[in-house]
């Protein structure tokens, strides 16, 4: 694996004072404007569901500088990569939606969060959605699965609650 840091983008109107309390970030608010309207347009890969191969990754490593550096808690789904010898879990993707990073194309990379725990947890139900707290920054890594341009500093893994 590569760790790269992302170019990012600067949009300081999306942000929040430096001592705000954590909240909850729009996996959209990940992404530079020009690529959410791209995929909002559907210029991404149609998706098939033929094969066993991943297909291939669509979007770029660029973040949004107004969600890094913040305390931000996001919605979505545990991928897992590599666990402890008493098969806990020390590393993970966290991903918007279930089932990414299976047969369909990955999320774009600014859709993925990286996460490397400082100690290993229970495996967790990875049907079930969780909220990923921490801070989140601008790191570049490639992986089998997928590239991710961010990750999460201090993370916590939490049961969703709406």
């Amino acid at each position: 694996m590569r760790a790269l840091p992302p170019t990012p983008v600067v949009d300081r109107a999306a942000s929040p004072p430096v001592d705000a309390p954590e909240r909850e970030l729009d996996w959209l608010e990940m992404m530079p404007k020009d690529e959410l309207a791209a995929l909002e347009r559907g210029d991404g890969p149609e998706v098939e569901h033929t094969g066993n191969r991943r297909m291939p990754q669509f979007g770029t490593f660029r973040t949004v500088d107004a969600v890094l550096g913040r305390a931000v808690r996001l919605p979505g789904y545990v991928v897992p990569l590599a666990n402890a010898q008493d098969g806990r879990l020390t590393e993970f993707l966290f991903v918007p939606y279930y089932g990414a990073c299976i047969h369909v194309p990955p999320p774009p990379p600014n859709q993925i969060v990286h996460v490397r725990l400082a100690q290993p947890i229970t495996m967790p139900d990875m049907y079930s959605p969780f909220f990923l707290a921490g801070t989140l920054g601008a790191e570049r890594t490639d992986d089998a699965l997928a590239g991710s341009a961010y990750t999460m500093h201090d993370a916590q893994l939490r049961p969703y609650e709406p």
